[in-house]
């Protein structure tokens, strides 16, 4: 009995184990089963995610490129004191709150985008910290005189940098950057396309460096000195009417000088600021509301230099430079009866000696008066040009190369009408060329004969237009003054009396023929009678548009004396010799 249980007992334990192998094969089944299921399930679930993630992600790309889109303008403001990086992305700084911005043009938007590159820079900003600046007005443009000095700088701390009183950036710290100019407290550099100072400090580490100009460095600062600037000066050389010395310096403007400041002028003499040549500083002995109002117009930074600058002004009559010794800087002295010309020669450095007056207090000017011109080389021009007042080429050129051969000074329209007013003074051996019309040899379309020869020669003339018979674009350069000859006006023995149509028209077709004139030529410095026929009528229309002077014939030389509505003027005909011509001018 005890057998059969020790075995029964056994059995049963065979049979549990029996029963737990096909459990676990069950088991086995189920798992291999799910396993077969979920495989499926998952994959289909990563491909879903895998779908769902990269249509979030085209959705928050193309978001994002919306965003930077609507954000992006080319100028722009910072909205708060926004991060600035490198082109590593890596944060460099901050800049301040409702700064102006310029921003580089972007040819494709991506999400790329996301920090936008500052223009002519190789900084960025997040274009989630700016807006558009929707400020109309012009910024102040920045003075471009500047070149910078041979001096670098670095410094291994935070740093701040200003416009004037104002933090505009702070940096961890600054890498080798070229400094613009200095003062007696600053350092100037030039950063985010503005030029921003840095507080002079010991931890700032300067080291020299070599700069390749890319245009010629100031060498000397000439310094023109005006003892007084009023409007009544009787008969004091040193004192000059504000219209003298506003045409000084639209002179001196126009052949390219510019007027630095006082300050820049120190700092100048000190080495702190390197400029670009042709700088001219301005120096009065006194300062009233003339200069004042000089500086408005001209931006010519007319400023009287005083004990507490540190310099001292000596007239010398030379040109200024870092070497003069700063109780003896040396100026030029402007005086009345000083020609025009000689402030430019001023301006460029030349020693110039003071030899009194250079012309006659008599002085007058031949004003001589062309018409056509044909080139003779060309068959069939003379043919084309056959009236007595037209010139072969050659002729002119004769002309053009005795004045310049023989020192002439050819005048530009506002020039003789300044010197008629006594505003400026010219050189005796001065006179004015004018042309009327702009019919044939005139004009870049009807024969090109008189423009390329004043070119070659360098010399000024005036062209009285027709404005309303020709296109004034055919006849513009810098050596040719165009002025009114009338808009429609110009016909001749229209009058019973055989007089031109100007002087028998009522004053009212007259007055609105000029304006019409004026409208296409926009200067009414001076204005020519048609065939020199004028009347009362005429006259008055003619003052009332502001007209400073006007022409007619005469064969004699203009004076200040002269009716200034009634300037004379020399025609010259087809059969002047160059002894004639030669007679005319001296």
């Amino acid at each position: 009995m005890r057998i059969n249980e020790g075995e029964k007992v056994m059995e049963e334990e065979k049979q549990e184990e029996i029963k737990e192998e096909v459990k676990e094969k069950k088991k086995k089944k189920k798992v291999k089963i799910k396993k077969i299921i979920l495989i499926p399930i998952i994959i289909v679930l990563l491909v879903i995610v895998g779908i769902g993630s990269f249509f979030g992600y085209k959705y928050y790309e193309k978001d994002t490129v919306r965003k930077i889109k609507k954000a992006y303008h080319e100028k722009v403001l910072t909205t708060k004191d926004a991060k600035l990086y490198d082109k590593k992305n890596k944060i460099i700084g901050t800049i301040s709150k409702n700064y102006s911005l310029e921003l580089e043009k972007v040819k494709k938007f991506t999400i790329k985008n996301k920090r936008l590159r500052i223009k002519d820079s190789d900084y960025y900003i997040s274009f989630k910290d700016i807006k558009e600046n929707k400020n109309k007005e012009e910024e102040k443009v920045e003075e471009n005189y500047y070149l910078p000095i041979e001096k670098g700088i670095s410094i291994n701390k935070e740093v701040n940098l200003y416009d004037g009183k104002k933090k505009i950036v702070t940096l961890k710290k600054l890498d080798d950057v070229n400094v613009v100019k200095m003062d007696d407290k600053n350092y100037y550099v030039y950063f985010l396309n503005k030029t921003l100072s840095l507080k002079k400090d010991k931890a700032i580490k300067e080291h020299e460096i070599v700069v390749d100009y890319a245009v010629p460095k100031a060498e000397h600062v000439s310094v023109i000195y005006y003892d007084k600037i009023n409007n009544d000066c009787g008969g004091d050389d040193t004192c000059l009417i504000p219209a003298s010395v506003k045409a000084h310096l639209k002179r001196l403007k126009k052949e390219g000088y510019y007027f630095i400041t006082k300050e820049d002028y120190i700092n100048y003499l000190k080495g702190y600021i390197y400029l670009k040549d042709k700088a001219v500083f301005i120096a009065v002995g006194a300062e009233n509301d003339n200069t004042k109002a000089i500086n408005d117009e001209l931006k010519a930074n007319i400023s009287k230099v005083e004990e507490k600058d540190g310099i001292k002004l000596t007239v010398t009559n030379k040109t200024s430079s870092p070497k003069d010794e700063k109780d003896k800087v040396n100026c030029y002295q402007a005086k009345k009866y000083i020609i025009i010309d000689k402030y430019v020669t001023m301006a460029s450095g030349a020693d110039t000696p003071d030899n009194g007056r250079e012309n006659s207090t008599n002085q007058s000017v031949p004003v001589l008066n062309y018409h056509f011109f044909y080139d003779e080389t060309i068959p069939g021009e003379r043919q084309a040009c056959n009236e007595s007042i037209c010139l072969e080429k050659k002729k002119l050129e004769s002309h053009l190369k005795w004045l310049k051969d023989n020192g002439y000074k050819t005048l530009t329209i506002e020039e003789f009408a300044d010197w008629y007013d006594g505003i400026i003074e010219i050189p005796d051996k001065s006179v004015l060329l004018t042309i009327d019309d702009g019919a044939h040899g005139t004009g870049k379309h009807n024969g090109h004969v008189l423009i390329p020869l004043l070119e070659q020669y360098e010399e000024h003339a005036t062209l009285f237009l027709i404005a309303g018979w020709w296109d004034i674009n055919n006849y513009r350069s810098d050596y040719l003054d165009i002025q009114s000859h009338s808009f429609n006006l110009h016909y001749e023995a229209s009058c019973p009396d055989g007089r031109g149509l100007v002087a028998c028209s009522d004053y009212a077709t007259v007055k609105k023929d000029l304006q019409q004139s004026l409208d296409v030529i926009k200067d009414n410095t001076s204005f020519c009678f048609p065939f020199y026929s004028y009347d009362n009528e005429s006259i008055q229309a003619i003052k009332e548009l502001g007209f400073r002077v006007s022409f007619v014939g005469g064969s004699v030389n203009a004076r200040r004396s002269n009716n200034r509505y009634l300037i004379p003027r020399y025609p010259i005909m087809e059969d002047i010799t160059l002894n004639e011509f030669i007679n005319m001018v001296r």
